[in-house]
């Protein structure tokens, strides 16, 4: 009997933990990811429990069969869940379009925000806190032999359905079925739980309905001070667990980073270290000879183990670094990864949640046996949950910002220790051994304090590390740190490297900006100047390219503080009168001052304003309109973030935004995979009627979106306002040219693709937030994007008609941008007065190269002997033309092709070489009717396993060739006769875009 109802309570747990995990996450999207809103979601959903707990406490002896009550529970659960979704977006969405508009700026709307979150899930949180005290009721009533061996199997499986709940959850129900789907599958299982306890209540052994509650003759009576003793202890050792989650939360964030899966693997390990505990203890509660003087030693060993497993901690952060060294980058190692980081939480966790899985069962048991009764269940559980609240609002809001990690985990261990102690000293009357181990209970807290007390802080060199993203702890001395604080939500650190003199500001150990040291200095005239490259181009060119598209902004919103360097750009506008940066924690502002004076004006500007708040909830409250908005938050892997990359964030921001306003957003194209890519383009296409794409850094895009018909065309003249002229003093010079050469496409180039994208990333199928963290693991690069800027054919510029000619700049200002630096170089090799010694041209290895292979190339084709292979003569061909005209769209040097033929008919070049010459002419030059000729004998070569150029070179130009002659058909049959050689990637941008055109082509 005992093993079906733990069964059907394992299940119980899990439906659980998948209402919680996903209650959070919707009502995130609500009230936002602040750490306050965090804390009151958390609060309303155990505050739930506690009520639900304690109501049925008070009258489950009066209940005549509990079995039925939680059946009725489970299944009234379950009903609710089954319109929870449609219930959220009714209430949410009436709340946006009513409440939120009639109270912003004023306490009404905070009120109404959390009133209505309460609303949302406080009924079935009540419900859920049932649960327990009628399930055990139940059991109890059938199982009346060993009480506490029942109590602690029940706890046992609940949590234990729980630890698993959340993983199963977490990795697999949202990612496949989205948070609608998960929450649907908890529903069943409420239902199907709902059956079997149904089932027992009807075919099992005796103790059904009509048996009285539970009311043993005390075999040893329980004095109500002691009653009143054991619930203080159950309230103190939830406010200390609590204390020791959040602490652990925060510092295994810096070793296993602080990722959605991240805390699932953390908060699974957690809740089963308190099932192992219960499910150890199941065998012995009913034997203890004295269960007070065991509760008493378990406290004191909790707290102890708590700080005990600090320096396996430490020593996790090169466990790691071992584990990324050992693991290999595939889907397989991501699990194995997983499990391995699984273990690290073990490690750090267990020793103390054991102790605290033992705790519960033995409090209810001694209460149940000392006279109180089936009320005590619902007593205890209530009273533990109420501690719950206490314990992670104190941690999460008070302590932590106030005193760091460390003081907040010894002040949970002592606490634990200090209950421990309390309950020892009231046994110590018994003299002889109890008496002196209470004494030595004292003692040992002293000595534990004393130690706690004198030794150093946690090292923060190791702390900051960021050993899960790069797999290496830095040597001691490579970072000198400038600034460190334990925030509410982050701990923010300002750190410089020593070996370059870079700056950098970062959130639990990731970067999150950077600045080189030549930002600080003072403009000098005669100084060499310096191209822009890395975080700094991100956030420089990103913020610039927003402004030239509304120079003639007066209203304007940053997300993200970072450096601070995009608000301070902006701020170089003459014309802005308020910029509003919306920064959800307060400590990434005030360790942005060690930027200063390179982002002075975030601070000295009176047109700067900072707003410490989630950006949703901030542009649903503030109740005015922008003429932009730039969203530039951290890597979307990072938990919460994500929601800032949404179909449904975009349809809000489409309603803050002026007529002829623009939304610009940042994505990166690194640790990320197209298809991720593709989630967010395809939900900014559909919210917004034109964009237009550009890659501000070679590892990062931007897209710039507006309401309006059109985005309005660039003015690239803001580099010449005299506050950005400033800033920009010690940089190569941003001329329009090279501006122009940032453009990666727009709504006309990718909108056959990203229209018919199934699978937008949404705030209920967060498909961005489930799978950025392995795409990060696997060192993914969104590959087909990036190419588009990088190979020499740019197959979507004909549809936009952006021709692009050579440029006049012969050194990029900001070389990691493929074609930005490809002009330029074409630009240097043309003109002889710019191949120069290598040494004379910063980052001159690449140029250095392509100097050595035009004159290579150039001997060759003056050479009197044809080359010994033609293939290779060919590669070599595109080269050496890449290097003059890469990243020109719509042009052919004439002269340089001329030459070409000469050389063939000189050499009598197979027929192939010559149709592979004339096919890139007339793909360079857009030539397309002498492209499609051309590729006919090249196509055929292919597929008889004769390529002479590329396969993918031949699949895009022919097909692009063939369907603007209007030879659809024929672009069909060549892209996917070739399909089988591509060298591309599954999933590759450049392969579904082709596709998508072709069809497009196909509807016409």
């Amino acid at each position: 009997m005992l093993a079906i109802l733990a069964l059907l309570f394992i299940l119980s747990g899990a439906a659980g933990l998948f209402y919680e995990s996903v209650w959070s996450r919707y009502l995130g999207l609500f009230v936002g990811h602040t750490a306050y809103a965090q804390v009151i979601v958390l609060v309303i959903f155990l505050g739930g429990m506690a009520i639900g707990a304690w109501i049925v406490g008070r009258i489950t002896e009066r209940i005549r069969e509990p079995l039925f009550g939680y059946a009725l529970i489970e299944a009234a659960v379950g009903l609710i869940g089954l319109f929870f979704h449609d219930l959220y977006l009714g209430v949410t969405g009436w709340a946006y379009a009513s409440v939120f508009p009639a109270t912003a700026g004023s306490v009404t709307l905070t009120l109404a925000k959390w009133g209505l979150a309460a609303l949302l899930i406080l009924p079935q949180s009540i419900l859920l806190g049932a649960t327990f005290p009628l399930m055990s009721a139940g059991a109890l009533r059938r199982i009346r032999q060993a009480p506490g061996r029942t109590i602690a199997v029940l706890y046992f499986a609940n949590s234990f359905g729980a630890a698993v709940g959340v993983l199963v959850a977490g990795f697999y129900f949202v990612g496949e079925v989205g948070l609608p789907g998960t929450i649907l599958a908890a529903v069943i299982i409420n239902f199907l739980v709902a059956i079997g306890a149904m089932v027992v209540m009807k075919f099992g052994t005796a103790g059904g309905a009509g048996t009285p509650a539970m009311t043993p003759t005390p075999s040893a009576p329980v004095a109500v001070s002691v009653q009143r003793l054991l619930l203080w202890v159950s309230f103190a050792t939830a406010v200390a667990s609590f204390i020791y989650e959040i602490a652990w939360i925060r510092m295994l964030s810096m070793v296993l980073s602080s990722a959605t899966h991240s805390f699932e693997l953390m908060l699974s390990a957690f809740i089963l270290g308190i099932a192992a505990g219960s499910y150890w203890i199941r065998t012995r509660a009913d034997r203890l000879a004295d269960p007070l003087r065991a509760l008493g030693v378990v406290q004191w060993l909790m707290g102890f183990f708590a700080l005990a497993t600090l320096p396996l901690y430490f020593a996790s952060f090169g466990w790691t670094s071992a584990f990324l060294q050992t693991f290999a980058r595939s889907d397989a190692g991501y699990v194995g990864f997983n499990l391995a980081r699984y273990s690290i939480c073990l490690v750090v966790m267990l020793p103390a949640t054991f102790c605290a899985g033992i705790t519960l069962p033995l409090i209810t048991r001694t209460l149940l046996q000392g006279g109180v009764g089936e009320k005590a269940i619902g007593q205890v559980y209530s009273v533990n949950t109420l501690g719950s609240i206490f314990g992670v609002s104190i941690a999460a809001l008070v302590l932590m910002p106030l005193v760091g990690l460390k003081a907040l985990i010894t002040t949970g261990a002592l606490l634990d220790m200090g209950v421990g102690v309390a309950i020892l000293l009231l046994l110590r009357r018994s003299g002889g051994p109890a008496r002196r181990l209470a004494l030595a209970a004292v003692g040992g807290w002293a000595v534990v304090a004393a130690i706690a007390g004198l030794s150093p802080a946690f090292d923060r060199h190791l702390l900051l590390s960021g050993v899960y993203r790069f797999g290496i702890v830095p040597p001691r001395g490579a970072h000198d740190i400038l600034y460190y604080k334990d925030g509410r939500t982050a701990t923010v650190s300002a750190e410089k490297i020593n070996a370059t003199g870079e700056f950098f500001i970062a959130t639990n150990g990731k970067s999150d900006g950077a600045l080189s040291s030549y930002w600080f200095d003072k403009c000098d005239p005669a100084a060499p100047r310096h191209p822009l490259r890395a975080d700094a181009a991100t956030m420089a060119l990103g913020a610039l390219i927003t402004l030239a598209h509304r120079p003639d902004a007066i209203t304007g919103a940053v997300i993200g503080q970072g450096t601070g360097m995009s608000s301070h750009l902006l701020l170089g506008s003459p014309h802005l009168k308020d910029l509003y940066t919306i920064e959800i924690e307060p400590e990434m502002i005030r360790a942005s001052r060690t930027f200063y004076p390179a982002n002075r004006r975030d601070f000295d500007d009176p047109r700067s304003h900072y707003v410490v708040d989630d950006a949703k909830s901030y542009f649903a409250a503030a109740g005015r309109k922008y003429d932009l908005i730039f969203s530039e938050p951290s890597q979307p892997w990072v938990s919460g973030v994500s929601g800032l990359f949404t179909l449904e964030f975009y349809d809000r921001v489409t309603q803050y935004l002026q007529p002829a306003g623009v939304f610009a957003q940042w994505i990166h194209i690194y640790d990320i995979d197209d298809r991720l890519v593709m989630t967010v383009l395809s939900a900014l296409h559909q919210k917004f009627k034109h964009y237009e794409v550009f890659m501000p850094a070679g590892t990062d895009m931007l897209v710039v979106a507006t309401n309006a018909a059109r985005v309005p065309p660039p003015d690239w003249g803001i580099f010449q306002f005299p506050d950005i002229a400033q800033d920009f003093c010690h940089q190569i010079p941003f001329t329009p040219e090279a501006m122009e050469a940032t453009r990666l496409g727009n709504e006309t180039t990718f909108g056959p693709l990203v229209q018919r994208f199934p699978a937008p990333n949404s705030d209920f199928f967060p498909h961005l937030d489930n799978g950025a963290e392995r795409t990060r693991y696997l060192g993914r690069q969104a590959q087909g994007i990036y190419g588009l800027n990088n190979e020499r054919f740019d197959f979507t510029a004909p549809f936009s008609q952006r021709r692009t000619l050579p440029a006049s700049f012969t050194l990029a200002p900001a070389p990691d941008i493929p074609r930005m630096y490809a002009l330029a170089l074409g630009a240097s090799l043309r003109d002889t007065r710019t191949i120069a010694p290598s040494d004379t041209i910063e980052d001159d290895d690449r140029h250095a190269s392509a100097v050595f292979r035009k004159r290579s190339w150039e001997a060759e084709l003056r050479g009197s002997l044809p080359p010994t292979n033609w293939r290779i003569w060919l590669q070599r061909m595109y080269d050496a033309e890449k290097d003059q005209y890469g990243g020109t769209s719509g042009y052919a040097d004439e002269g340089f092709y001329a030459g070409l033929y000469q050389y063939l008919d000189r050499h009598k070049a197979p027929a192939e070489v010559r149709a592979a010459v004339q096919f890139r002419h007339g793909i360079a030059s857009w030539n397309f009717a002498e492209a499609a000729k051309a590729a006919e004998p090249l196509v055929a070569a292919a597929l008889d396993r004769r390529s002479w150029i590329s396969p993918d070179e031949l699949r895009d130009g022919a097909a692009i060739a063939r369907l603007l002659t209007r030879d659809v058909s024929g672009a069909r049959t060549v892209f996917e006769s070739l399909a089988p050689y591509s060298r591309r990637p599954d999933g590759d941008f450049r392969t579904a875009l082709l596709a998508s055109y072709i069809e497009a082509f196909q509807r016409r």
